[in-house]
This record gives C-alpha cells, structure tokens and sequence, in this order.
C-alpha cells in the first residue's frame, strides 16, 4: 500500500469523529483554478468535444497553449506536435518516460529521499534500481553530485525531481549543467521531474534545453499545483521526437489520452499568469512562516531549507521512528504529516511537512501549535 494510507486514513477518521485536525500531509493546493477560467469552462459545457476523448498526445491547441507558456517563462523551445505531450497527471508521464528510456533487467537510480511513486514504478516495470542518499548538511540537503557521476556509467536513467518532494531542494544551476553534460557521455537519460517548477524561491530556473534540445533530456511536470486543478489529473511530458514516438504508445495503452476537459481549461488557466504568480507568492510566504516558526518555536522539530516546492523535512531529536512520531503528532497535536521512512530510509528521524496545502484560515492557528510541538525522545 501508498506508505501514506495509513496517517491519511487516521487523519479522515479524526475529522469524522469532529476532532480538530490541520492536514500538512499531502500536496494539495488550498486554492482551486482561477475563477474566471473555471467560469470559460462552464460556457463549454454543451460543446461535444468536452466529453470525447481527445488526441492521444492531447489536443493541438492545448499542447500550443502549454508550449508558448514553456517559451516565454523559461526560454525552451518546443514543437508542440513532436516534442509534447499533455497526459493523465505527472505520475502517468513518469512512466511514458521511463518505459520510454529504459529495458527490463536496465538500472535506473532515484535521489533519496526519493517520491515513493517513482520507486513503486521502477519496482512494478522490471527494472533495477539503486537510490543515492542525499547529503544532510547546514540546515538543508544536497545533491551527492560526486556519487551520483561515479554510477553514471552502469546507469540506463537517473530520476531528479527538482524542486524536490520531499526536501523541497532546489538543484542549483551549475550542478544541473554538470548532470546534463555527464550523462549525455554515458549515454544515460535524466528523467527530471519538475511538477513545483513555478515554485522555485532561488534563481535557479536553468534547464538543459534552454541551450540545444539534448536527446538525453526527458522532462514531465504537473498543473496540480501551478494550476490548483489536481482533480483534473494534467500534467506533461516533453523529450526529443525519437523518444516522444516511443512515449506516446505507453500513454494510449495505459490511458489512451489526457482528460478532454482539463485540456479546455487549461488553454483558459495558462492565460492568467498574474494569479499564477500570486500563489507561488503566497506558498512562498507559508514557507517563511514554517521556517520562522521551527526556528524560533518552543518545540523540537528543526527546520532544514526548502527553496523551492510545498514541503520541508523537518528533523527531530530522538529515537522515536518516524511512522510513530507521524502519528504521535497527529494524536496530540492535530498536525497530520508524512513519516520521512515513507521516502527510504535517509527520511528516517525526519517529518515531511506540507506549507503549501495551508487555506489562508488555518495559516495562524497551525503555526501556533508546529511551534510547540515536541516529539518524545
């Protein structure tokens, strides 16, 4: 089972029993899409295109909409009928580009710690894999870069998640170039997964393919968070025209096509880049107030620097495994978050905490109580 069944579970129940409980477990935005797109959706309703099944890769208009907001944000270029597609969530695009790059019996490494999805298709798909533990060190976490360069070689792909679920780390741009450069010599494909990239709080926004389109590149993202539509499962996948060939047969055999009616409010919802803008600003500012509050609180969590994403995990102090202290949390203080043993075992000691789930209403009163948590030892 998902290792966050459990404390999701416990924390439905305790609502249920009319217990007070702030849930900074998963990843879900508190904002829903722009008003004014949602309103353009509801005028479509009778439009028959709405409720069929769209192009496998998505509908044109829609990969356009997605490729010119790629283009002028960051500078990539991309051919929306050869280079992108739109699919059913990051997840699904995840594995498009993993089937897409690698054989059975191949060895694929994740950064640990890793996004237990990612692992879950690895395992489920033939594959072997190696997870590479990040470095703990100043308040924050590291990517091995020196580890990660030694195991290119018997690598068929390397996953990085930048920014990073769990740590919220932000792969500076100069490491990022190294990656790209080293792999394309050992022929070893970067699945880059960056599903927070409208939440990077640092100025590293480099991407491979704002310099030439490297074959070795394959990159998939979400609108669940950018967009506050996670319901609506879209998200995407962009590589080389060899590999998207290759990709879009696992998409039309493990979904047939992206959501028709995400795709059309999509289109709308990519147009309102000052909302956009707005809630990255407004998770930025949830994540002062989480780091503020673990630093100066009363408790015993510690803060370790997030620069991007909706999360932090957080240390403590003690022996007291994660799991137990995940639900000690919830239990006492009404503060659901993610065991750090749910993303392998470098998150053992720590607690996944979700800032950017926060509803304006519960800002307040959740930072009062994370302040005083303290965790037996």
């Amino acid at each position: 089972m998902p290792p966050i069944a459990a404390i999701m579970a416990r924390i439905a129940e305790m609502k249920g029993e009319g217990r007070r409980v702030y849930s900074l477990a998963q990843a879900v935005p508190w904002y829903s899409p722009p008003s004014s797109s949602l309103d353009s959706l509801r005028e479509l309703m009778n439009d028959p295109s709405l409720h069929r099944y769209s192009p496998d890769p998505g509908y044109p208009e829609a990969r356009e909409a997605a490729v010119e907001d790629i283009r002028i944000r960051r500078g990539i270029a991309l051919d929306p009928s050869t280079q992108f597609h739109l699919t059913c969530g990051a997840s699904q695009a995840f594995l498009s580009g993993l089937l897409t790059a690698t054989s059975v019996g191949d060895t694929v490494a994740v950064i640990e710690p890793y996004y237990f999805d990612h692992v879950f298709a690895i395992r489920f798909s033939g594959l072997k894999m190696i997870s590479i533990p990040m470095l703990e060190r100043d308040g924050g976490w590291e990517l091995p870069l020196e580890t990660i360069l030694e195991a290119l070689p018997g690598l068929a792909a390397v996953v990085l998640v930048n920014p990073g679920n769990p740590t919220g780390a932000v792969i500076p741009d100069s490491i990022m170039r190294i990656l790209a450069d080293a792999a394309e010599k050992t022929g070893t494909t970067l699945l880059i997964d960056e599903t927070y990239e409208r939440f990077v709080f640092t100025d590293d926004h480099w991407h491979p393919w704002k310099d030439r389109q490297a074959p070795h590149i394959m990159t998939f993202g979400s609108y669940s968070k950018s967009l506050g539509m996670p319901g609506w499962r879209l998200g995407y996948l962009f590589g080389s025209q060899e590999m998207m060939e290759q990709a879009i047969k696992v998409q039309d055999s493990v979904v047939i096509c992206p959501p028709s009616p995400s795709q059309f409010l999509l289109r709308s919802a990519l147009c309102e880049r000052e909302w956009m803008n707005r809630m990255s600003g407004e998770v930025r500012s949830r994540r002062d107030l989480c780091r503020e509050t673990l630093n100066t609180g009363c408790g015993n969590l510690q803060w370790r620097e997030a620069d991007g994403a909706f999360f932090t995990m957080a240390a403590y102090t003690g022996s007291m495994p994660s799991a137990e202290a995940a639900m000690f949390m919830l239990e006492e203080y009404g503060l659901g978050t993610i065991p750090g043993s749910a993303f392998g075992p470098s998150g053992e000691g720590h607690l996944r905490i979700s800032f950017g789930c926060l509803a304006d209403s519960d800002v307040e009163p959740v930072m009062d109580i994370l302040g005083s948590v303290v965790i037996p030892t």
